[in-house]
């Protein structure tokens, strides 16, 4: 590993750090993963990271957050396409495309060594609402969320985060089928919802826009 042993002068020296515990992490796990190495790694000060971050904690809940922010910046493209279909189509091609060329990232936030941290979970829970929330919006549906669809949303977007991780992991699924399958799951899901929600107020537009998706 090529290492520098100091910043340059008027160099960000958070940005060095978490570009270097980024690269570590994403070697390594959690746990194998000294402050001292990242400091190293950054070519900055050690103290410069309980300055910044308070301890390794902190410092891997930023690399989350970058990460995170990247995710939910690329799921908010405008859609394309001239029907309901199209655009999950296109949407979700865009989406696994950029997790291919970025997944170690996806899979640090997923899987990562903080599992079990509140503010861990409560990063990936915002992440993946939040992608549910644009799709929903897409239809015309805006807070507060029926709780009927509420619930198939959250449970479509822990599907389709976990089908892409089984992608990852094998390699035998090529991408035109795995959006055939999200696709799929989520317009039926979609459609048992809205029949099962008698109390629904969703606009009689949107209920023919998913039926006949």
């Amino acid at each position: 590993m090529d290492v520098r042993t100091t910043a340059p002068a008027g160099t960000d020296r958070r940005r060095l750090l978490v570009a270097a515990a980024a690269k570590l992490f994403a070697e390594h796990s959690y746990e194998k993963v000294t402050t001292s190495e990242i400091a190293k790694a950054a070519g900055v000060a050690y103290g410069l990271i309980a300055h910044h971050f308070d301890n390794k904690r902190g410092l891997y809940l930023a690399v989350m957050r970058d990460i995170a922010d990247e995710l939910a910046a690329n799921q908010s493209r405008p859609p394309r396409g001239d029907t309901l279909r199209e655009q999950l189509r296109h949407a979700l091609t865009d989406h696994i495309t950029y997790i291919d060329q970025h997944a170690t990232g996806f899979v640090a936030i997923m899987r990562g060594g903080l599992g079990a941290d509140p503010e861990m979970r409560a990063m990936v829970d915002e992440l993946r609402w939040n992608g549910a929330r644009r799709i929903l919006h897409r239809l015309g549906i805006t807070d507060p969320v029926p709780a009927v669809l509420r619930t198939t949303m959250r449970g479509w977007v822990g599907f389709f985060d976990e089908i892409i991780l089984d992608r990852l992991e094998h390699h035998d699924i090529d991408t035109p089928t795995l959006v055939e399958l999200a696709t799929a799951t989520l317009l039926t899901a979609l459609r048992t919802a809205i029949h099962l929600d008698r109390q629904s107020t969703l606009a009689p537009a949107t209920i023919t826009l998913i039926e006949n998706a």
